[in-house]
């Protein structure tokens, strides 16, 4: 199993439109979507999925080559594991570590 960093992080914040309007004026980034509870922004190669959410996690994102094997690597190692469905319908696992880190892995 190989895990790749991928360009995608996930912020979650409890002011949407004022957070965007910050990163977009005062971080310099470009809006590239905008949904009801997410926006999509890109800074450099960067992709940025900020989320209405009052939790304010922020995930970073692993490409594997074995959704499987990763899956029970990360369980073995005591992470707990979301599954979720991808928007182009595939599996992919949210990942909390046993060390408070959150991440999202999928197999493109």
């Amino acid at each position: 199993m190989t895990l790749t960093f991928s360009p995608h992080i996930a912020l979650q914040v409890d002011r949407l439109d004022e957070a965007v309007q910050f990163y977009i004026e005062t971080l310099g980034m470009e809006l590239v979507k905008r949904m009801d509870s997410e926006v999509v922004l890109r800074c450099g190669p960067m992709t940025f999925h900020i989320e209405d959410s009052p939790e304010g996690a922020t995930f970073f994102e692993f490409e594997t080559d074995d959704l499987e094997a990763t899956r029970q690597q990360l369980l073995d190692d005591g992470c707990e594991l979301t599954p979720v469905t991808t928007p182009e319908g595939g599996d992919s696992y949210l990942v909390a570590d046993p060390y408070g880190a959150r991440f999202h892995v999928y197999e493109p």
